[in-house]
Parts: C-alpha cells; sequence; structure tokens
C-alpha cells in the first residue's frame, strides 16, 4: 500500500506542476496578446511605427526581438554620398 502511495504523491505532484506550468504560460500569452494588441490599434489608429515599437520594447523587450533584428537586418544601407575629387593642378 506504501507503494502505491508514493505513486499517487507522485503522479499528483507532477500534474499540480504542470498545470501551474501551464497556467503561467496561459497568463505570459495573455499579457502578450494584450500588448500586440494596444500596438494594433495604435498604428490602426495612425501612431507611427517607431513610437509603437518603443512602447513595446518599454513592456516588453523580448516580444518583437526577432522582427527588429530582421528589419534591421533587411533595411538596405543609406547611400553613400559622393567622395569629393581633388583635382591636380600642374
Amino acid at each position: 500500500m506504501t507503494h502505491r502511495r508514493k505513486l499517487d504523491e507522485s503522479l499528483l505532484s507532477e500534474v499540480t506542476r504542470r498545470m501551474a506550468e501551464i497556467s503561467e504560460t496561459q497568463h505570459e500569452l495573455a499579457r502578450r496578446q494584450r500588448i500586440l494588441s494596444h500596438a494594433a490599434t495604435q498604428l490602426r489608429t495612425g501612431k507611427g511605427a517607431e513610437s509603437v515599437l518603443a512602447e513595446i520594447r518599454e513592456q516588453s523587450p523580448e516580444l518583437l526581438r526577432d522582427y527588429c533584428d530582421l528589419h534591421v537586418t533587411l533595411t538596405p544601407p543609406p547611400p553613400l554620398r559622393p567622395v569629393p575629387r581633388v583635382v591636380a593642378s600642374a
């Protein structure tokens, strides 16, 4: 009977731990959804992307990090200004 009780307690402990893990994940996903929903509303009503992105970063720096890294990578560098040539007088 003791073996069965230990197994029951062990299983209950694992189930409880996993439920807590799922609850934390749900809480974090709901938080991210609120942040993104608010950002989408701001963008739709005309607020600029730079300020919306700054707010997102302030609230959750990791949330759009992969997008920001990709955006920076895909953004072409600014055009180079021509360098004036020095003409040698002979």
